[in-house]
């Protein structure tokens, strides 16, 4: 069976995740961490005398977790699939030269998906800093080392700084992005407390999710739903109370699913 073609951003912005071989850790200690930002910082400004090369890229938010990566990123010169196969290749020859090993890293092939418009750029770099938090690696975005949070909350251009702050399609000045991803996750971290305290349990939700089903099918059904039909359900099922990894996990869709499902209720409010 061919490959489904990866769909296209218009925009040329993409949200991009890559992740460990049966998601097994791709960073173990400081150096890894540090070679990989080295290497996302190398694809938006070559530094080397002689490379006359341009940036291939534009990097608008990062977050390296323990076995696999975020990436919110911009086609310059190169295609999407260009850019990380040379992250990748880069990478990879560090890691298994550094660790004695040979063979593959990551997945074969890397998820990635279109960003069309400010409002789902905006709860991309909200979702991407609180990666470490939903993970329980971090109470807040603040505390985790190995993100571009803090590009977002200096408000001076830190030595590491690899960000680009622009986004190609609003006309917005980097201090007015600045000031809305403050916000959005300070709304976000307070939404987060609140619902800490009555988090449902998975008996209760699952109740819930049969409820919403109304006989018409099973759990195992929503998954099958068109795909109109399936966002819509799922933001009904985040509004009963659902979490959104336990969302995905008791009804077996796909994350970005549920999280495109987060973005449509956010956008009507």
């Amino acid at each position: 069976m061919s490959r489904k073609s990866r769909e296209k951003s218009v925009t040329g912005v993409y949200h991009v995740m890559l992740r460990g071989i049966n998601r097994e850790r791709i960073f173990h200690d400081e150096s890894d961490f540090l070679k990989f930002e080295k290497i996302l910082k190398l694809m938006v400004t070559p530094v080397e005398e002689d490379d006359t090369s341009t940036a291939c890229c534009k990097l608008h938010a990062y977050c390296l977790m323990p076995n696999h990566v975020h990436l919110l990123i911009e086609e310059l010169g190169d295609e999407i699939g260009t850019v990380m196969k040379r992250i990748g290749i880069a990478y990879v020859s560090y890691y298994n030269k550094h660790y004695d090993r040979s063979g593959p890293l990551f997945e074969d092939r890397f998820k990635s998906e279109p960003v069309g418009d400010v409002g789902y750029f905006v709860t991309l770099l909200r979702y991407i800093h609180q990666n470490p938090v939903e993970a329980a690696l971090v109470e807040f975005p603040g505390d985790y080392r190995w993100s571009s949070w803090h590009e977002y909350v200096s408000d001076v251009v830190l030595p590491h700084y690899i960000c680009s702050m622009s986004v190609p399609f609003s006309g917005m000045s980097s201090q007015e992005l600045k000031k809305l991803v403050r916000k959005v996750n300070e709304a976000y971290t307070q939404t987060r407390i609140g619902l800490s305290e009555k988090r449902l349990t998975d008996t209760a939700a699952t109740k819930k999710l049969n409820e919403l089903c109304k006989n018409s099918m099973t759990i195992d059904g929503i998954k099958l739903l068109p795909v109109k039909d399936r966002i819509s359900f799922l933001s009904a099922a985040l509004l009963s109370g659902i979490g959104m990894r336990q969302l995905s996990r008791l009804a077996n869709v796909d994350f970005n699913d549920v999280r495109r499902a987060k973005y449509m209720i956010e956008k009507k409010r």
